[in-house]
């Protein structure tokens, strides 16, 4: 091959996929319709002289039975539906007269003028076939429309005549008969096909994850009429029961040749292949290894004991409290709506902390021998550089507002300043200056930080963990790969080369509402060829009942000092919390992990969160020790890094929370 051209190297792409299928559904339904009729000039056998009957209604019950076959892609929301109908198109015609009724009352009969009612009641009912076309144009609603066809195999028709008022008179020279038979038959001069066009709506609510039940509203507008003198339109409400007749997805592998073209100058250079394909490998609760494409995910009431930071954030120069804390106009105002920490249920950790001040101020009301001091801090950089007077202004800023709102005695507070924290975050990059600007709030007292315990719905995954395993062949040599999760268009995590872990599903995936994780493998040789594969999990919803005794809680430990692994003497009361929870039941399960904001190499974080998990693992089992108990056997110690991020890392607050460690303890029976 001459230099400088241009060769093509052979290279196999291959995927796995769950489809999505739509199912052929089978259903049956009722409903109960309204017919209207117009009336004509009436035939001999039916009319009377001077009668006019201008109109007539009746309803009726009706039932069907349908099939409906999807039409497209699995994208696509049309079908097809032929539908066996049972129909009833019975009404009631009435046209009123006066005239002489005998009146029986008193024991004598005389006669009265009165009111009777001529009646034809046409009973006619119908067996049908329709071809409906549907669209479901925003779900869960769907239009049908179609023609039908009808064979009247019921036509009988009667007719009365009825005394109406007075009620004392009746039809007849003799006995108490107030309706009486003018004549019975067939419908004259009935037609027994009937043409018609469908029109509906329906609902769509699933019942289970194959039946569904869809409320519906139809409207017949005929193409022909059953006789020529009357003219009828149909109206019905009904509902429709559904059952999918077969399953929703299919795993599908797919794979293809692509030529890259590649500019060469070696004369004999030999095309190389390269093929990638990813499997998720799900590592169950009992840490056994099983190939997965899909994940059941539970809904279940977690305790959760939520940190409370006692630092406030300032905006660069300013000693104003920043708007995204709540604060309230007056103490009448804050006694009023302020609902206290324990009434929280549901609520997250990021707008728990929006309320500290208020958490502080009704705290410091419930304990009146307790004392804090605020110390203010600056960055000491920029435009803050030795502005030790803008630090004790944000403290005075959180005195003022604890002394006017809450009506904290100023003798319980004390106000310092200082250039920096006595622990900064480094000043030499803007989030560690964000994170120095501010008040810290202190106190001998403990209980005033206390975790705030909440009670919040939480998804669990199972099985709980994912490990990703490329399958790469490539004849060139491997350069680098890099494999990654998707939920929707969002990555949740990725991995490079051999760096494979395990991994958990995040609560934000598991709450999303979408149904699926992609999976992405992205590879290159040595030789510059690249190949993609893909694959997916299916997440499947599942409402499960947990055991009575059964619960699980959540505490998260802080405060970490940036780069930290060493624990507070404030979190031995959390650990305390944790042992505490032993007493009641042993848990069946236990995980410690840890976890760092974003801020630094990925390497060093997964290091980070390992030593802050062992460290809280160490804790805690002297405290169990000093209780008598030890830690259970099934238990996990892990660091995540910050590959999975728990909070935003955008504010200071995001990034102290996520430099935490998770204790969740799963009780049994």
């Amino acid at each position: 091959m001459p230099k400088d051209s241009v060769g093509y190297r052979d290279t196999l792409i291959e995927s796995r996929s769950l489809r999505q299928i739509r199912p052929l559904r089978f259903g049956l339904g009722g409903s109960y319709g309204v017919n209207f009729y117009q009336d004509g000039k009436l035939p001999s056998q039916l009319a009377s002289p001077c009668e006019v009957f201008v109109n007539g209604k009746g309803s009726g019950l009706n039932f069907l039975a349908r099939l409906d076959i999807p039409l497209g892609s699995e994208t696509d929301k049309f079908t097809f539906s032929p539908v066996l109908s049972y129909e009833n198109f019975g009404a009631d015609h009435t046209w009123s007269e006066f005239g002489q009724g005998n009146d029986t009352s008193g024991g004598k009969s005389n006669l009265r003028t009165a009111q009777f009612d001529h009646i034809i009641t046409d009973n006619t009912k119908a067996v049908g076939v329709k071809a409906l076309f549907g669209w479901q144009f925003l779900k869960p609603l769907s239009i049908e429309v179609g023609p039908a066809l009808y064979y009247l195999f019921d036509r009988e028709v009667t007719k009365t005549v009825k005394a109406i008022t007075p009620g004392d008179v009746i039809i007849g020279p003799s006995g108490k008969v107030r309706q009486q038979s003018e004549g019975f038959g067939l419908l004259p001069n009935a037609n027994a096909i009937l043409a018609a066009i469908s029109f509906s709506l329906s609902l769509e609510f699933p019942l289970s994850q194959k039946l569904f039940a869809l409320p519906n509203i139809e409207y017949l507008l005929p193409l022909t009429q059953a006789t020529s003198y009357w003219k009828n339109q149909s109206l019905r409400g009904g509902i429709t029961l559904k059952y999918d007749l077969g399953n929703h997805e299919e795993t599908i592998t797919s794979s293809h040749h692509e030529k890259i073209p590649v500019h060469t100058d070696v004369p004999d250079e030999k095309w190389s292949k390269l093929s990638a394909s990813i499997d998720a490998v799900a590592i169950n609760r009992d840490k056994k290894e099983e190939h997965i494409v899909r994940m059941e995910v539970e809904e279940v009431k977690v305790h959760y004991a939520y940190p409370m930071l006692n630092y406030i954030f300032f905006d660069e120069g300013s000693s104003a409290i920043a708007p995204r804390y709540i604060r309230y106009p007056s103490f009448a105002d804050a006694q009023r709506n302020f609902r206290g920490p324990i009434e929280r249920r549901g609520e997250g950790l990021l707008q728990l902390y929006r309320e500290t001040l208020n958490i502080l101020g009704d705290r410091l009301r419930k304990s009146p021998s307790t004392h804090i001091t605020l110390t203010g801090c600056t960055s000491n950089a920029g435009n803050e550089a030795g502005k030790i007077q803008l630090a004790r202004a944000r403290a005075e800023a959180i005195e003022a507002y604890l002394e006017n709102i809450w009506q904290i005695d100023p003798k319980r507070m004390k106000v310092e300043a200082r250039l920096l924290p006595e622990k900064p975050s480094p000043s030499n990059i803007s989030e560690g200056q964000a994170e120095n600007r501010r008040v810290e709030i202190s106190t001998s007292d403990e209980s005033l930080t206390d975790p705030l315990i909440i009670t919040k719905t939480e998804h669990i995954a199972n099985p709980p963990e994912i490990s990703l395993q490329p399958h790469i062949s490539a004849e060139a040599g491997l350069k680098s790969y890099r494999s990654s999760i998707y939920i929707g268009r969002k990555e949740l995590v990725s991995f490079n080369g051999s760096e494979q872990k395990t991994w958990s599903v995040p609560e934000e995936a598991l709450s999303s509402g979408i149904d699926s994780l992609d999976i992405i493998l992205e590879v290159t040789d040595s030789a510059g060829n690249t190949v993609t594969a893909h694959n997916s999990i299916k997440l499947e919803q599942k409402h499960i009942e947990r055991e009575k005794q059964q619960e699980l809680e959540k505490f998260s430990l802080i405060l970490f000092a940036f780069d930290e692994s060493k624990l507070g003497a404030k979190n031995e009361r959390t650990l305390g919390l944790v042992a505490e929870s032993f007493k009641r039941s042993m848990p069946q399960k236990l995980s410690i992990v840890g976890y760092t904001d974003e801020l630094g190499e990925a390497e060093h974080n997964d290091e980070l969160s390992r030593k802050r998990a062992t460290e809280a693992s160490e804790q805690l089992s002297h405290a169990l020790r000093n209780r008598g108990m030890k830690l259970p056997d099934n238990l996990l110690i892990d660091g995540k890094g910050s590959r999975e991020k728990l909070y935003d890392n955008s504010l200071p607050e995001g990034r102290f929370f996520s430099r935490t460690v998770n204790i969740t303890v799963e009780h049994g029976k």
